[in-house]
């Protein structure tokens, strides 16, 4: 089977894996569903959108966002910039527009002997493995509530602009970053909004003494996360004072145990009366919708921003442990017991992501590279270091220097993979003859001498 392999996505993910994928001399198809470019970016937000990470750290290291950019670019300079990127690489002419995957299998048991793929209009293609980068922000999630509410309803990622609400009236549902931001568009729009919190939130401001607090989780050297951690609360602190004064609950659950906030306009629209919150919602009845905390009101329109659920139709039941709707992965790339499978992007860090995208993919590179020589699936090595785990959020800092101790262990492995080769050759040992190249079975000799310090110093490094 020729070396090919697949990637499923052409978003701020995908254009990344596609650009170290080339610039390794790997090749690939490229499949995206839609007909443009840009993921979530082209099809999933609404008009009014604004990066909440700084620009600076938001694009890739290969290609900066333009100067003329703002701190924050807008959704539309975002999609022109991803597209300009993947122009600039030669990436636009590889994708496949407007291709559905519908099946991702093994060959065999491992996935060392490839992978089939098959397409909505029935092809059927074998590759040396497949990257998965679709994204975890397109399966929307709606909660379910007793009663019918006969307004409309909508989920923030169907939304596009004021007009896509019915009356003036508009309720919406959670307080993430994209219930923040339409709480106020309507407010804005309307005159005044309703948003109903099951929870406290953490709210961090855009800016910090001028900064974009983006920036406060771009390290240069691994910090420990308590110290990440009162960092944080010293710049929410710092931003919003007190939480009663505004209405709001404070948060019960550690800063970074969920996704953060960051907004400045929500405090403001509430001191100003725009915008009122509400608690979760018990049950509907018509247009009414009545509140836990006995209270009711009644709404045109209720905008659902509560979130998307991780699912990859197009993958084999079986192939995956799930745990609280995530996928138990090895680093958020590699799934135990599986070979030449990999998943990219399927991480929320809380900073912008440009280097960490282009790291990490050239890492999935490399990888694939050396699972070439060796017939232990990547990721149960990289157990020796990082266990399974379906937590997807994380900090900058750590997920940074967790690529870097990735892509050295990956490296020193291929090295070892070469003079095992070498070796063999030498002493006429003729591996695997059937393949064109002596194949390495580092689980046979996890405990040589050569492999001690290479995951000695992955432990430290982590």
């Amino acid at each position: 089977m020729t070396r090919r392999y697949c990637i499923i996505g052409a978003g701020y993910t995908g254009l990344a894996v596609a650009k170290a994928y080339t610039d390794l001399g790997l090749d690939y198809d490229h499949i995206e569903a839609t007909g443009s470019i840009g993921g979530n970016w082209s099809h999933g937000v609404y008009d009014s959108t604004y990066l909440i990470s700084a620009k600076d750290v938001t694009g890739y290291p290969d290609y900066p966002m333009p100067d003329h950019y703002p701190d924050f670019p807008s959704a539309a300079q975002m999609r022109d910039y991803l597209r300009a990127f993947a122009a600039e690489f030669g990436l636009t002419r590889r994708i496949e527009f407007n291709t559905l995957v519908t099946d991702v299998a093994p060959l065999d048991d491992s996935g060392l002997a490839g992978w089939r793929v098959e397409f909505a209009d029935g092809v059927v293609r074998q590759y040396a493995g497949v990257v998965v980068a679709n994204g975890h922000y397109w399966d929307i999630n709606v909660p379910s509530y007793p009663g019918e509410f006969t307004g409309k309803q909508i989920h923030s990622k169907n939304y596009k602009r004021p007009a896509d609400l019915a009356g003036s009236r508009v309720l919406v549902v959670g307080a993430g970053n994209s219930g923040c931001d339409l709480a106020v568009e309507a407010a804005t729009v309307f005159g005044t909004s309703e948003i109903s919190l099951r929870r406290g939130y953490w709210f961090v401001p855009k800016y910090v003494l001028g900064v974009p607090s983006s920036r406060f989780d771009v390290g240069s050297v691994p910090v420990p996360k308590l110290v990440q951690e009162a960092v944080f609360r010293l710049i929410v602190a710092v931003g919003m004072g007190s939480y009663h004064s505004f209405g709001l609950a404070k948060p019960e659950h550690r800063i970074f145990d969920q996704d953060l906030v960051v907004n400045q306009q929500l405090p403001y629209f509430l001191k100003h009366g725009r915008i009122t919150v509400r608690p979760e919602i018990a049950r509907f009845d018509g247009p009414t919708v009545h509140f836990t905390d006995g209270s009711s009101g009644e709404y045109d329109t209720i905008v659902w921003a509560t979130g998307f659920k991780t699912t990859f139709p197009f993958l084999r039941e079986g192939l995956l442990d799930w745990e609280k709707g995530q996928p138990r992965l090895i680093s958020h790339t590699f799934a135990p017991g599986l070979a030449n499978l990999w998943f990219a992007g399927l991480v929320a860090p809380r900073s912008g992501a440009g280097m960490l995208l282009m790291n990490s993919s050239r890492l999935l590179a490399e990888a694939a590279l050396l699972q070439q020589r060796v017939r232990t699936p990547i990721g149960d090595l990289y157990t020796l270091v990082s266990k399974p785990s379906a937590e997807i959020l994380a900090g900058g800092p750590e997920l940074r220097w967790e690529v870097v101790r990735g892509r050295l262990m990956v490296r020193a492995m291929a090295r070892l993979s070469v003079l095992w080769s070498m070796l063999s050759r030498r002493r006429g040992n003729t591996i695997d003859s059937d393949v064109p190249d002596a194949q390495w079975d580092p689980s046979s000799t996890l405990n040589h001498t050569l492999l001690r310090p290479i995951f000695a110093a992955a432990r430290r490094i982590a």
